[in-house]
């Protein structure tokens, strides 16, 4: 039975549809729909951080600035994506924000809500857009100890 499902977007048109998918799904089986969008890591490196010239307390604050814009940029995407679930028929709608890698966020929030159900697209906005099926969707489909769905 499903009763709690999650789906991941990050605005591309892959995770559109997967999250029309899953909203479908919730309302066919009245289930709970948890939208997540997770905010990738951009560590700098740490020999770069080593060399005095760039003073690296600047890329500090820039590494601050870009963290507080992502967390806006997440909060828009998420709330966009409640709003097309709700008008789509989905009952109770929740939203989270993961941070790192986006497939180990992924299936941490699956496997601490316990959800029944992982919808994702066949590929978001990675580097790698020729890819078929994206890395983050391999990683979460071959590890996931539940039910996956992959949206094309």
């Amino acid at each position: 039975m499903i009763n709690r499902i999650l789906v991941a977007t990050d605005a591309s048109a892959a995770s559109n549809r997967a999250l029309e998918m899953a909203v479908q799904f919730a309302v066919l089986h009245s289930a709970e729909l948890l939208i997540v969008h997770v905010i990738r890591d951009m560590q700098i490196p740490f020999e770069i951080q080593e060399i005095p010239e760039l003073e690296f307390n600047k890329f500090e604050a820039f590494s601050d600035a870009r963290e507080e814009v992502m967390r806006k940029v997440a909060e828009s995407i998420l709330r966009t994506a409640k709003e097309r679930a709700e008008k789509g028929g989905a009952g109770k709608v929740e939203t989270a924000i993961g941070t790192g890698d986006p497939a180990t966020s992924i299936l941490g929030f699956a496997e601490r809500r316990k959800v029944d159900m992982i919808v994702l697209g066949t590929r978001g906005l990675g580097k790698l857009k020729g890819t078929v099926l994206g890395s983050v969707s391999r990683k979460i489909a071959n590890n996931a100890e539940t039910s996956c769905l992959i949206v094309r």
